[in-house]
């Protein structure tokens, strides 16, 4: 299950185009990093809604031979990003799939990354979108999560705040978020410690959420 968003599809897009740019970057950044040592292959977005890290994905030079498919439970969020995949001529690279990241619609050992940006405090069992995540990963496979903290600094959430409300979008629900002892209890409770690494920067942006990088072991 993957709770649907509130605000129509029109209006989460530019949101998520604009005003959540600078966490995108952020987390491209990271995927292009991890990208380096693997051999290019298929990275699911899990709760894509209209995309937008699958283009920007698409559109980097760095991750060029990756084929990308955006998951989300809510077909109207995939319909909205669609015109955007076709006019950027990335159709053949990027596939839009409804899906539940509670149930990922994928065989075990099929992907060879599963990425997830501000989706993880959406749904209802986190554990298990973690174990989901891993268990579609093929053996080497990486999975990257990132997402917001319930206890960020608090000038940070303000600044947050203030950029949402420039959005015309109203303040997050910090309750929702969990804190970064709580994502290391998610891991230990999905059944993945030794495989994780959990990591929060100390300063910047970054600083209002947290990382959590599963890796599956190679076949020797």
């Amino acid at each position: 299950m993957l709770l649907k968003n509130l605000r129509p599809a029109t209006d989460y897009d530019r949101f998520a185009t604009e005003t959540l740019e600078p966490w995108d970057l952020l987390f491209i950044s990271r995927i292009r990093q991890l990208a380096r040592s693997m051999t290019p292959g298929s990275c699911a977005d899990i709760g894509t809604a209209t995309g937008v890290v699958p283009v920007r994905l698409a559109a980097d030079r760095a991750m060029d031979g990756w084929r990308f498919i955006g998951i989300d439970l809510d077909p109207a969020m995939l319909e909205e990003g669609l015109p955007r995949i076709e006019e950027l001529g990335f159709s053949e690279r990027i596939e839009m799939r409804v899906g539940d990241a509670l149930d990922l619609p994928f065989p075990d050992n099929s992907l060879t990354m599963a990425v997830g940006r501000a989706t993880l405090h959406h749904l209802p069992n986190k554990a298990l979108s973690l174990t989901e995540m891993y268990r579609v990963l093929e053996p080497g496979g990486i999975a990257l999560v990132h997402d917001m903290r319930r206890d960020a600094p608090a000038h940070l959430l303000e600044r947050f705040t203030q950029m949402r409300a420039s959005a015309d979008y109203p303040p997050t629900h910090v309750e929702e978020k969990v804190t970064l002892a709580e994502a290391h209890e998610l891991v230990a409770e999905a059944g993945l410690t030794e495989f994780a690494a959990i990591y929060s920067p100390s300063a910047g942006l970054g600083a209002l959420g947290f990382e959590i990088l599963l890796k599956k072991p190679a076949l020797v």
